[in-house]
């Protein structure tokens, strides 16, 4: 087992990607801490952890919100007394404008939970695993963060700067033997995509992969869950 009790604490882990990751974990033998927004998300996902034997637990947070956050972190940390793994996740996307059209408070709305959010719980997180010296961070981009795609002005933004925050995080933490990287998970079938494109246990290796140990001095990487192995210098 890649991740035998490492304790991971992830953000959206009621449905999606998050919780294809947090199930994927889980199976490695990881101990579970997730957020999710509604309880009934939280239950179900709970429920499944458990089923595979694994030591879980779900709060609903809002990664916006600074208390929330604090309190959230927390409550893990007293559970589970340690945090080796964060993956930010949380997202969202408004239906794509022009910027000309884009309305003030869903720009604000998608820099809050995919910026902010991840500013948040790393800073929550990070004293943590500096006391420990040791943790894996990640966060989830997009193609969107990598690229110039018209009418998506808020979620570029915001991807493109979870791609800045990463890099400059990776090179602050690096002494605390801490690394960060991003993954470009592709179009995966989410709520943000009208549940089009990749099932979302297709895209958690590279997760897996960037919390394990084998992972050891990959830092400041921008990953994609397709390519990745050819991006780390494999095959």
């Amino acid at each position: 087992m890649k991740l035998k009790d490492k304790v991971a604490l992830i953000t959206g882990g009621g449905r999606g990607i998050g919780k294809a990751v947090a199930l994927a974990y889980a199976r490695e033998g990881a101990k579970i801490a997730f957020c999710a927004r509604t309880s009934a998300e939280l239950d179900q996902t709970v429920k499944e952890l458990r089923g595979l034997n694994a030591e879980a637990e779900g709060w609903i947070c809002d990664v916006s919100l600074e208390e929330a956050v604090k309190e959230f972190v927390a409550s893990v940390h007293k559970l589970f007394g340690r945090v080796d793994i964060l993956v930010n996740n949380a997202g969202v996307m408004t239906r794509p404008t022009t910027i000309t059209e884009l309305e003030v408070k869903k720009w604000d709305y998608t820099i809050a939970v995919n910026l902010r959010g991840p500013f948040l719980i790393t800073q929550a997180v990070l004293p943590i695993m500096m006391k420990q010296k040791s943790g894996a961070i990640i966060n989830v981009s997009s193609m969107i963060g990598r690229g110039a795609y018209a009418n998506f002005g808020a979620y570029a933004a915001s991807k493109w700067g979870i791609e800045g925050f990463t890099q400059t995080l990776a090179a602050e933490v690096r002494s605390y033997g801490i690394r960060a990287n991003t993954v470009d998970p592709g179009v995966v079938a989410t709520k943000i995509t009208g549940y089009s494109g990749s099932r979302p246990e297709s895209v958690t290796e590279v997760f897996v992969y960037l919390s394990s140990d084998e992972a050891k001095g990959i830092t400041g990487k921008m990953l994609s869950s397709a390519g990745w192995k050819r991006e780390i210098g494999g095959k």
